[in-house]
């Protein structure tokens, strides 16, 4: 997930950015077990970045989030806003993920 975590940011850089392609990032950040470990993070997520609130039954298949998040970016006018808050999430996840690694790999340093 690191390396596609690294080409969400890169295409996040962009000054301008098609919806499709803020969707599909979107979309699999949603699906994905490595960044939400359970559904409650992705309502964290939703309101944090997009400001979008929903009802606690929505949020019980990921599919379903992913489905009315498409609804709700398409309709968006203000791409410039979330997707700087998009940036910075990912940025945030990237570096979660090297601490995790280094920490991971100090701790069988001392068994070898």
């Amino acid at each position: 997930m690191y390396k596609e975590l690294i080409l969400f940011r890169n295409e996040l850089k962009n000054k301008s950015i098609p919806k499709y392609k803020i969707i599909g990032i979107v979309s699999e950040l949603l699906l994905s077990r490595q960044i939400f470990l359970k559904n409650s993070d992705i309502e964290e997520f939703l309101s944090e970045v997009f400001g979008l609130k929903f009802k606690t039954y929505l949020f019980k298949s990921r599919t379903m989030v992913v489905a009315r998040v498409t609804k709700e970016i398409i309709a968006m006018e203000k791409d410039n806003e979330y997707k700087n808050k998009l940036y910075k999430f990912v940025q945030g996840k990237i570096d979660e993920l090297k601490d995790n690694e280094k920490k991971e790999k100090n701790q069988f340093d001392g068994w070898i």
